[in-house]
């Protein structure tokens, strides 16, 4: 008996069920590259938290919440604190301000603010990005690629390149684990990892090539060299009338940072250290 519910999906535009999630990926490009400029142009390090603060809020409302958190804070922590040190280290020729003392090793105020400052544009800026490519499957945004006009081998590339990274990580943990179960050691010093890693290369590069015939084959089962149209299974909304006006309010408030960057924000007390 056909499930008729499962069937009926297949006849209207594909929703994930959040207001995010469920905007053209045209629209959350957009948005997106549009904002994460502005820290750049700002460079002030409570510019670049209110950013990442404004997209977390975002993300939550996300069903891919938990893969944008997962790698945010991790780039978040490294590139923040990765630049506070090396700051602190190479950069103290207008610092007077002492702020601590570590074993010796005098911590600056101006050069604390100096790092924050440009820690920001950068945070800010991957933070943005990382929540358009974590909340859009790669599969949505190739579909707009071809609704745009580009070329389905090309857009196909794209995928593929991006789902063999995906597969190629998942075959590495099946070989681990099925290593794990022989009573190979896989874990321990670098030495022993990399002793387990070797091994895993010659049927990892195997099962690649099989999948690549494999997909070849279904490829010209579906017809996929015809120069025509192409028909699609899942389909994604158009752009709506209101997502072209968030666009033109992203658009307008970036280059309204520009100007207001180089005439207004200079001038703070708060950038003093800039």
């Amino acid at each position: 008996m056909i499930n008729q519910e499962f069937v009926d999906k297949f006849r209207h535009y594909h929703k994930y069920g959040t207001w995010w999630d469920d905007l053209n990926p045209l629209t959350k490009f957009v948005v997106c590259f549009m904002v994460a400029l502005t820290p750049i142009y700002a460079l002030t390090w409570w510019y670049g938290l209110g950013v990442c603060v404004i997209v977390s809020i975002v993300a939550m409302t996300s069903k891919f919440r938990k893969n944008f958190f997962s790698l945010a804070v991790k780039v978040f922590l490294i590139i923040t604190i990765l630049l506070v040190v090396l700051r602190q280290i190479g950069h103290r020729a207008t610092s007077i301000t002492p702020l601590i003392n570590i074993f010796g090793w005098q911590w600056y105020v101006e050069t604390l603010f100096n790092s924050l400052n440009r820690a920001s544009f950068i945070v800010g800026f991957s933070v943005t990005m990382i929540l358009f490519f974590t909340t859009t499957p790669m599969r949505d945004i190739t579909y707009q690629l071809e609704q745009m006009g580009v070329s389905h081998e090309a857009s196909y590339v794209m995928l593929s390149s991006m789902q063999n990274i995906i597969d190629l990580k998942a075959t590495a943990v099946t070989i681990f684990d099925s290593q794990k179960a022989r009573g190979i050691e896989t874990t321990g010093n670098a030495i022993k990892r990399a002793k387990a890693f070797f091994p895993t290369l010659a049927p990892l590069m195997i099962g690649a090539m099989q999948g690549t015939e494999e997909k070849t084959i279904a490829l010209d089962a579906r017809a996929f060299s015809v120069k025509r149209n192409h028909s699609f299974l899942r389909k994604l909304r158009p752009v709506q009338g209101y997502e072209w006006a968030m666009m033109a309010v992203a658009v307008i408030f970036n280059i309204a940072m520009i100007f207001v960057s180089f005439k207004i924000l200079k001038q703070l007390p708060v950038t003093r250290f800039f």
